[in-house]
């Protein structure tokens, strides 16, 4: 089996949701060695199982569904639409309106399909059925506008390795935390430092 079509490791570093959505792109930055962690509509169910969301109950067909290319599609794009407003963020720059639009669009469907129902004797919100992904991208979208509207958002960073790029929330007490895990982007800079120390001597 090629590295290509083994399963993706999906990683959950970034302390939110919407930052780990957005960090199933590896190599971010890099023009040779970018990978899509979502090649297929299961990767997107299995990230969706790791993150621990809890997808809507579903009657009939088993509570299966088959989603559809586009699906995936609308959910790539909406991914770096996400990625943008962040970026921006990140780089001290409004979002584009375009891409504010883009979330506030989902924003509104979600929150259209919110309602109160009975539960124990008090009240609890529920949603109208929808699809499994379309209920991925809701909560993602949930995720980046309380972030966005949080005064964590001072604590945003991007992994600070060239090829990276991804989010975190940087809730480090002592130094400032600029890698998206020390296990690798930090350990391959420390070598990186090390090979050019040991080359100049």
């Amino acid at each position: 089996m090629s590295a290509e079509s083994k399963p993706a490791r999906f990683y959950f570093r970034a302390g939110n949701l919407a930052l780990d959505f957005v960090n199933t792109v590896g190599n971010r930055l890099s023009e040779t060695e970018k990978r899509n962690y979502f090649r297929a509509t299961e990767d997107v169910m299995r990230w969706a199982k790791e993150a621990g969301l809890s997808l809507p109950k579903k009657n009939g067909a088993n509570g299966k569904e088959i989603a559809r290319a586009k699906d995936l599609d609308e959910m790539l794009a909406f991914r770096e639409t996400v990625y943008r407003i962040f970026l921006n963020q990140v780089s001290h720059k409004p979002a584009s309106p375009k891409d504010l639009r883009g979330l506030n669009d989902v924003l509104l469907k979600h929150r259209s399909r919110m309602y109160l129902s009975p539960a124990h004797g008090a009240y609890q919100w529920s949603t109208k059925p929808i699809s499994d992904f379309d209920w991925i991208v809701e909560e993602v979208a949930e995720s980046a506008a309380t972030l966005l509207t949080s005064p964590e958002l001072e604590r945003l960073r991007v992994c600070e390795d060239e090829h990276c790029g991804w989010f975190f929330l940087d809730r480090s007490r002592n130094l400032p935390r600029r890698w998206c895990s020390m296990e690798d982007c930090g350990n391959r800079a420390k070598a990186r430092r090390h090979y050019e120390r040991v080359k100049q001597s």
